[in-house]
């Protein structure tokens, strides 16, 4: 466990020491690049390959709802906690900060960071639990449920309408989407997989993990000791209170063994990288986020080690 949590540490902090390299593409060019990379070729890949070989149990549905109902969860405790602290402790918050720490405390970085852990503790062959987290789950409510907060915090006047249809347009353009379906529909039917194409797709499984790490290493910007207050509530919610909320659902399924202790170390899974693409977008405030994301980053290395010994 030890050995798979400092490799990665490692990959990661080869990520930062890119900023550092001259003459190199900045930092940003290139987690653009390694995003698309990843989830235009290489996730769907791995999603039809991981997918097809998923056991045929609950599982399936369980693990989306139960990251359904942890993200919702997550969004509402953060939206209570930051609202209450913004009238009393941090009264001079911006609508811009209050949104960006509310869709970092919630959403979770389950593909970037969850994938590579899951399989490199619990084996490559629970590797299907953070890709339904993610897809089936965390994505599309990024776009909808995490669209709808960004505008509302950014005063957004589009109508509802508007927004809807352009969170679906989003959806339905992600390919992963559909490598979901196709794996879904080749593990329900009687149509075999061609070995070829499920060689082809643990190749590129094997090298989504390492370039996700280097790719979350580029993205981490140390925060400021003053920000550091700020940050610990949607802190706390995002490695502690998430992976409760998973026990939850783990206890109402009756999801046993590795498969419910592979989603509380999913659920507590730091702040995802992606929600700076949606932080961005809507103009927030994105130093605020680097910083939960950064500071979230280094702390789950302590945390999901904690929560794998509990």
């Amino acid at each position: 466990m030890n050995t798979v949590f400092l490799a990665y540490l490692i990959l990661i902090s080869l990520g930062i020491a890119w900023r550092f390299i001259p003459g190199v593409p900045s930092p940003l060019i290139m987690r653009n690049a390694i995003s698309s990379l990843v989830i235009q070729i290489l996730l769907p890949l791995l999603t039809i390959s991981v997918i097809a070989k998923a056991p045929m149990t609950d599982a399936i549905w369980q693990i989306p709802v139960t990251a359904i109902f942890v993200t919702i969860g997550c969004l509402l405790i953060t939206w209570l906690v930051y609202a209450g602290l913004r009238k009393t402790f941090l009264n001079t918050m911006s609508d811009e900060t209050l949104g960006s720490l509310i869709i970092g405390s919630t959403w979770c970085n389950a593909t970037y960071l969850g994938l590579p852990i899951i399989s490199g503790i619990f084996g490559e062959e629970f590797s299907f639990i953070p890709v339904l987290y993610d897809v089936l789950a965390l994505t599309p409510l990024l776009w909808t449920v995490g669209v709808f907060t960004a505008g509302y915090y950014r005063g957004d006047k589009k109508s509802h309408g508007e927004r809807i249809r352009e969170s679906m347009m989003r959806i339905l353009r992600l390919p992963p989407v559909y490598a979901v379906i196709i794996g879904l529909s080749l593990k329900y039917s009687s149509l075999q997989v061609p070995e070829m194409i499920l060689y082809v797709s643990e190749i590129a499984g094997k090298a989504v993990p390492p370039i996700m790490m280097i790719s979350v290493g580029m993205a981490l910007t140390l925060p400021k000791w003053k920000s550091l207050l700020i940050l610990i509530p949607g802190s706390i919610i995002r490695l502690f209170i998430a992976p409760i909320l998973a026990s939850v659902c783990i206890v109402f399924f009756g999801i046993h063994g590795t498969i419910g202790e592979a989603l509380i170390i999913e659920s507590g899974m730091p702040t995802m990288v992606l929600t700076l693409a949606l932080i961005d977008m809507y103009e927030l405030d994105a130093e605020i986020l680097s910083h939960l994301i950064a500071f979230t980053t280094i702390s789950s290395f302590i945390t999901l080690q904690f929560h794998l010994l509990s």
